[in-house]
């Protein structure tokens, strides 16, 4: 779990149609929906407990009252004494695996090393088992609803994400926490049943709703964070003022941990002796970082630095830079709503893409494929003009180059002697879509949950599903 533009637009209406398909077979069928949620990836051995039964696949059937052990034994699941061929379909109440509590059903398949174990659970259900892991269920129902149909939204729109793994969706937040029935809480209970069946579309599919912690005051355009154009996932100033644990944050990061950052991201400027942001968001967030050392300068993307570095040392772009010969003016209040980020124009390889698309060069499995891994987008724009008998126009995109460094001092941007780089900074996390700590106080202002979505993902729509 992106679109750039009119044309591009059309491209990502395309494949979102597409996967909405295979999200909503039989559209205007009623019809449960269930997702398989994977709990525990790759063991050998667990606890499972529940009054009920376990099926192997040959048919057999072990009864199950109480706990049991599981041991994985080449390719097969040993428990009560009993020996049952892979994949392992359990039904029953009051199941658990180890220390959670799940509704619905649990199946162990087999992995590339031990076995996997799968939640097969409504949708709804496994919502309960979302929304307290993602949000605080002391916060105003109509913050608690939002992240409730922005859950539910992403959960449609991701199904089939780890389809290579045999499941959905993972229960980290790689996809979103779930804790099953250990995570259930009266008041996200009743968030989850007040939005029953609602999410958010766009263009008549499900809308990529991101959420994040804070925004520190201003959420940030997807083109500045992952590139690409969404219409509805524009920079927005926060309407009103508030804070949380993350409206401010310092970190400091040495030479050598930066040296180890940029080396993640293929990047050898040698003992780094300046940082300093070189270009900015409307919204005061870092897109590109420019770092110095004795081998030369490069610029990095804020973000990509981000995720190197750490999100939890780095809570956002976001920050400033603090140095022993000055720094950058500090970041602007949270108070007065932001200006909207310019949108910059599609590339030539989007343009192809999209002719590609539209010429049905690629399968319905492809187009899911690249909605679900943007990564790839290139590799299918080669398969697509190599389809087509025809070269490629566009040439890739030249690495950032590592520019000589300047025999002249470093500017005002340098640490403390050189080897402490001070951040200081707001907000936590990618900045895109819903700011939950800014839902908070919206609600907290009497702003309706539909008022809210509409604020974070204007233009969007809501709907039930069928």
């Amino acid at each position: 779990m992106f679109g750039f533009g009119d044309r591009l637009g059309r491209f990502v209406l395309a494949l979102g149609l597409l996967a909405a398909l295979r999200a909503f077979p039989g559209i205007g069928e009623a019809q449960e929906r269930l997702l398989r949620v994977g709990v525990a990836q790759g063991v050998s051995s667990g606890i499972l407990e529940g009054q009920g039964w376990a099926q192997g696949a040959d048919g057999r059937r072990v009864a199950l009252a109480g706990r049991a052990d599981v041991v994985h034994q080449g390719g097969a699941l040993y428990l009560r004494g009993e020996t049952l061929p892979l994949p392992v379909r359990v039904e029953g109440e009051g199941l658990r695996w180890g220390p959670t509590g799940y509704r619905g059903s649990l199946c162990l398949i087999p992995a590339s090393r031990g076995f996997t174990v799968v939640n097969e659970v409504d949708l709804e259900s496994y919502l309960r088992g979302v929304l307290k892991m993602e949000a605080n269920p002391a916060w105003p129902q109509e913050a608690l609803k939002a992240q409730a149909i922005i859950a539910r939204t992403f959960a449609v729109k991701s199904q089939g994400r780890h389809r290579a793994q045999g499941f959905d969706l993972c229960a980290l937040p790689h996809c979103q926490a779930y804790r099953g029935r250990n995570a259930e809480d009266p008041a996200t209970d009743r968030a989850v049943a007040a939005t029953r069946g609602q999410i958010l579309v766009y263009g008549g599919v499900p809308a990529s709703t991101f959420y994040h912690a804070d925004s520190g005051g201003v959420t940030a355009d997807a083109s500045q964070v992952w590139g690409g154009r969404v219409s509805y996932l524009v920079s927005r100033g926060e309407p009103v003022s508030y804070t949380s644990p993350y409206s401010s944050w310092r970190t400091v990061l040495t030479a050598e941990q930066l040296e180890r950052v940029l080396g993640k991201m293929g990047q050898n400027v040698g003992r780094v002796r300046s940082l300093r942001a070189a270009s900015r968001d409307s919204g005061g967030r870092v897109v590109l970082l420019e770092v110095t050392g004795d081998r030369g300068t490069v610029r990095v993307k804020g973000h990509a630095f981000r995720m190197a570095a750490g999100s939890s040392l780095v809570k956002s772009t976001r920050f400033e830079i603090r140095g022993d010969q000055g720094g950058e003016p500090p970041l602007p209040p949270n108070l007065p709503p932001q200006p909207v980020v310019p949108v910059s124009r599609p590339s030539s390889q989007e343009d192809v893409l999209v002719q590609l698309t539209e010429q049905g060069v690629f399968s319905k499995e492809e187009l899911m494929d690249m909605l679900l891994h943007p990564e790839k987008r290139k590799a299918y724009q080669d398969l697509g003009l190599s389809r087509k008998g025809e070269p490629n126009p566009v040439r890739p995109a030249p690495p950032l180059p590592v520019t000589p460094a300047s025999p002249r001092t470093a500017p005002t941007w340098n640490a403390a002697g050189g080897d402490r780089f001070v951040l200081e900074g707001r907000g936590w996390g990618h900045g895109v879509g819903l700011s939950q700590w800014g839902a908070k106080a919206l609600a907290e202002q009497g702003w309706s949950c539909p008022r809210i979505l509409e604020h974070y993902f204007p233009g969007t729509s809501l709907c039930t599903l069928p």
